[in-house]
């Protein structure tokens, strides 16, 4: 609009707003009204000239830049700068522009808010930003929504908070009874508010979990009316609810879950059922009332393992001798970690009654022990009796008739199986004694060589040939890779039923391996019985196989990370296949 100059000063000074007109290119005050400088505390001389910016407190919620924008403005609010150093007057702002002599400024009215308006603007600003929904509503039972704040908007899924008038309240209940039951509970109580979890709908179909706190209000003329304030909860109810099935699942356990503190004596502050169960409680808060290190038959392994989990972090499956509060001492195998809750260190960990397997290995020591016994005496007991029969039964075969020989003859027939048979359980016997795992690069050739040479000795009848030279490799096995070799040359000689038995034995190596193939003119190996020969399945000397070499010959060759089969030779007979790891 435009305004004749004394038209313009007579509006100008009379009008009870504070007016300013501004340059809206430098941003430089040209006029502005006695009423102006009443509420910024200065004289016009001070004013004029001067740069709005400067009259406008630096904390205002509307930039001054926006006042100076060439679009009408309503409702901005800004604090002015008054007199007084650090003082302020919060006034309500509306901006346009106008002509004035043949040049366009920007008018700019404020409004001295009131403390009412004030603390009003204020409470409007909090709800619009508060994070959690608030509305207000009636007391019937679906409710309209007469308030609502964008944050009850975004929780419920809806657009706009002008989109929750079309809604009843009861509409976003999962269960829309609750919404009634909340209003007669605030009807029936004392206290000036009341607290419910409930479960929403949300437009999108989505269900949410919150707490309303809700307040009976009353107006002036009568009229009743709910507030209320909606937090969503769902995170944490879904926190809860984990924290419920961890718990289920802790009590549950068969070992005991506990937590303690540190130290020699520590004290229980969790402990759960299976643990009062272990150690003859008859609470858990009869359990905790004890010290930990009154569970443990040395009191100083306490302190030591406390010690080792403060500087370790973590202990795993620690056996220890531990007692029941009624003085009954069992094994614990205890896993803990340290970690710091609130500040303070404390111990996690678990607890396995272990007694049952503590006493089984015992027993089987003890088996070990008694079949260390067994085995010195196939070593030397036995072993050297059956020599002696032997060398009898030399000085006797000097001593009989043409038709003792036949007896004597069976005599060193049968000892010298016994003494195989010995010589077999004894390595049988130290592999079962065995503990450790001790494999090592064993020259193949060294050992082949050997056991090929006792076979020849021994049987002068038997035709043994090599294919080839046997190569210089060294495999992974130990000391028992010539048992291996020498079970399977005497298998293929004492089930051999051809006139002349015949031994072909060849070795070949692989990328990573090497294959010895020992072939007999025997009668074979049915297909069925391909693996009932090394009792694979029936462990041990009650096995359908020829006895405990070929198991032994298994049990070896499977500990050297190896593996045997058995194929048929052409045009008859068996060939024992071994396959051997390259030692590195």
């Amino acid at each position: 609009m435009e305004l004749s100059a004394s038209t313009y000063r007579t509006l100008f000074e009379d009008d009870p707003d504070g007016l300013v007109l501004v340059d809206p290119a430098a941003g430089h005050v040209r006029d502005c009204n006695q009423r102006f400088c009443e509420l910024t505390d200065r004289d016009r001389e001070r004013i004029l000239g001067s740069d709005l910016a400067s009259l406008v407190a630096d904390a205002s919620d509307y930039p001054v830049e926006s006042l100076l924008e060439q679009r009408d403005t309503t409702g901005a609010t800004v604090d002015l700068n008054a007199g007084t150093a650090g003082s302020t007057v919060r006034v309500s702002v509306r901006s346009s522009t106008v002509r004035l002599d043949d040049d366009t400024v920007r008018l700019l009215r404020m409004t001295e808010l009131s403390r009412n308006d004030r603390d009003l603007e204020l409470a409007q600003h909090l709800l619009e930003t508060v994070p959690s929904g608030v509305f207000r509503t009636e007391t019937d039972a679906d409710g309209s929504f007469e308030y609502a704040n964008p944050a009850l908007a975004s929780l419920l899924d809806v657009s706009s908070v002008s989109e929750l008038e079309s809604h009843q309240v009861s509409d976003f209940y999962a269960d829309p009874s609750e919404r009634a039951a909340l209003v007669d509970a605030l009807y029936e109580t004392d206290a000036e508010q009341i607290q419910r979890e409930v479960t929403l709908t949300t437009l999108d179909g989505d269900t949410k979990d919150v707490v309303v706190t809700a307040a009976l209000c009353e107006e002036e003329s009568g009229t009743e009316y709910i507030h209320k304030v909606v937090q969503e909860i769902t995170d944490r109810k879904e926190r809860e609810q984990a924290l419920e099935r961890y718990e289920r699942l802790v009590e549950s356990l068969p070992i005991g879950v506990f937590q303690n503190t540190p130290g020699p004596d520590g004290r229980f502050t969790f402990v759960n059922e299976a643990m009062v169960e272990i150690f003859d409680g008859t609470s858990k808060e009869h359990l905790r009332e004890h010290s930990v290190r009154d569970l443990y038959v040395d009191p100083s392994e306490r302190e030591a393992f406390s010690q080792q989990l403060l500087d370790e972090g973590v202990v795993t499956e620690r056996e220890l001798e531990l007692r029941t509060l009624d003085g009954a001492e069992l094994w614990g195998a205890v896993t803990a970690i340290a970690r710091v809750v609130d500040g303070e260190t404390m111990f996690d960990g678990v607890v396995q009654d272990i007694t049952a397997r503590k006493r089984y290995e015992q027993r089987l020591k003890e088996q070990r022990d008694d079949l260390d016994i067994l085995n010195r005496m196939l070593r030397h007991d036995i072993r050297n009796d059956l020599q002696l029969v032997l060398a009898y039964a030399d000085f006797l075969a000097d001593h009989v008739d043409e038709e003792g020989h036949e007896y004597v003859e069976t005599i060193r027939e049968s000892t010298d199986h016994a003494v195989e048979i010995t010589q077999t359980a004894r390595d049988m016997a130290d592999v079962m004694l065995s503990t450790e795992e001790t494999l090592r690069p064993v020259a193949l050739r060294t050992a082949l060589e050997g056991e090929l040479d006792a076979i020849r000795s021994k049987y002068s009848n038997v035709i043994v040939a090599v294919d080839g030279r046997i190569p210089e490799t060294r495999v992974v096995a130990n000391e028992m890779l010539g048992s291996v070799l020498r079970n399977l040359l005497k298998n293929a000689v004492q089930h051999n039923d051809s006139e002349i038995p015949e031994i072909r034995v060849s070795v070949r190596e692989r990328a990573e391996t090497t294959v010895v193939r020992i072939a007999d003119n025997g009668p074979g190996v049915p297909d069925e019985q391909k693996d009932a020969v090394f009792g694979r399945g029936e462990k041990g000397l009650d096995s359908t196989g020829t006895g405990i070499g070929l198991y032994l010959v298994e049990t070896l060759v499977e500990r050297y990370g190896g593996a045997i089969r058995i194929e048929d030779n052409d045009p008859r007979g068996a060939v024992f296949v071994v396959e051997l790891q390259h030692a590195t």
